[in-house]
């Protein structure tokens, strides 16, 4: 997808941005009420309510997936009528008489398996999906549930169990920066470094690994981990920065300083040079691949840092961004018929920064946060129906219009979101 901060100073706003740190380690952040919206799942005018009666870890994690979802109205569970909570199968006639209840998810556990049945009270008593999965692993369960429940209602299946790179700041008193990633909904961080040295911008791979920037040499070299010790890829005088990996996996895009200002560059997984994609006296960073042959990239060749785009083995460069003065944080989509779209974070005339979408297409642009403070680094989903960014110190989920924010992360920055789950 992308990754790299852009600015005049890039060394200054390394040692500066972050969140700071609260903790170890990062808060499982509880989702809060989905804002009711015009477009949901099944592509009616309101949010479908949803009951989910059952209790414990697997009903909390249904129940905060379907809210993520962005296509249900999450009824609570204390609300719901004690019979019906303690029912062991569905009753329709009894569930309709709530009124705000349209589908209903009811779990059972049978020997080596979860089982797990959703109801639509239209449809009579017959469930309209019913999937078994090992016991012992209600995360996996919830989440593979709920991207078939998301396949049901659209034709494509969701994406919970991916996972989300981000960067967490500890003052100890030094100041330190570690490399994370946390599932789309909040659960189960993992340390991707744990040092005592600066370790920045991570980016995902199609194969789950994670690439970014650390100072553990004294040089600000870039990084791969693919599940065990990060190993040291690129290491060039000056900045190796902002690396990016190709949708096919083999090529990595970065920011290379090695012969004078930073310019963009290919290179392999062993950290060969492949090929120069700019050569321009201004800066050019923060890459981000398209599924099509192209790159998306940040410079200040037209003054302020602006967003362009280029073939991906360089040349033909095309700004992109003819709206506001600084935009910045390019991530292409690679979702199935959403690749035309680009997310960017962009201060707008009342100095606020918020995260924008534009067609490169039709460079029609929408705005998908208008809120107080930095709205900073989107990053699509995998399939382009989501998007994750940074907001007061705290990584936050919405939908692909900017609707239904929901916190997962908090004390966390520069998010970079990776692969469908296996």
């Amino acid at each position: 997808m992308k990754r790299t901060l852009f600015g005049t100073s890039i060394l200054a706003a390394l040692l500066t941005f972050g969140s700071y740190w609260a903790g170890s380690p990062p808060a499982e952040a509880h989702a809060t009420p989905p804002m009711l919206q015009d477009t949901n799942v099944s592509g009616q005018s309101r949010l479908l309510g949803v009951a989910i009666p059952a209790d414990g870890q697997l009903g909390d994690l249904l129940r905060k997936n379907a809210q993520i979802s962005a296509g249900f109205q999450v009824i609570p569970r204390t609300s719901l009528p004690s019979a019906l909570v303690r029912a062991t199968t569905f009753d329709k006639k009894s569930w309709g008489e709530i009124g705000n209840v349209d589908v209903v998810i009811l779990t059972s556990e049978a020997g080596s398996q979860l089982r797990m049945a959703m109801y639509e009270i239209s449809k009579g008593d017959k469930p309209v999906l019913s999937r078994g999965y090992p016991a012992g692993d209600p995360l996996t369960a919830a989440n593979k549930f709920m991207n078939d429940v998301i396949e049901y209602y659209t034709k494509e299946p969701g994406v919970f169990g991916s996972r989300i790179a981000f960067v967490r700041t500890r003052r100890d008193p030094v100041t330190s920066k570690n490399v994370y990633t946390v599932q789309m909904n909040g659960e189960a961080t993992s340390a991707v470094t744990s040092n005592r040295s600066l370790n920045i911008l991570p980016n995902m791979g199609p194969g789950g690994e994670v690439v970014f920037t650390s100072y553990a040499k004294r040089n600000p070299d870039l990084w791969i981990s693919s599940g065990g010790g990060p190993t040291r890829v690129s290491k060039f005088p000056g900045l190796n920065l902002g690396g990016a990996v190709s949708p096919d996996g083999s090529t990595i895009a970065l920011a290379l300083s090695k012969d004078g200002n930073a310019e963009l560059y290919t290179i392999d997984r062993s950290g060969n040079i492949k090929s120069r994609l700019t050569k321009n006296p201004a800066i050019d960073g923060s890459p981000s691949w398209s599924g099509g042959g192209q790159i998306a990239f940040v410079t200040d060749r037209a003054g302020g840092p602006q967003v362009y785009r280029m073939s991906a083995s360089g040349g033909g460069e095309a700004r992109v961004t003819k709206s506001g003065s600084y935009n910045q944080s390019p991530d292409w989509s690679q979702g199935a018929g959403r690749g035309q779209w680009i997310v960017y974070s962009g201060r707008d005339a009342s100095n606020r920064y918020d995260i924008f979408k534009i067609d490169v297409k039709t460079n029609k642009i929408e705005r998908l946060t208008q809120s107080p403070g930095l709205n900073l680094d989107p990053t699509w989903s995998p399939d382009g129906r989501w998007v994750a960014y940074n907001q007061g110190g705290s990584i936050y989920v919405a939908n692909e219009e900017g609707n239904n924010n929901i916190e997962i992360a908090k004390g966390a920055s520069t998010p970079d979101w990776g692969p469908r789950a296996n």
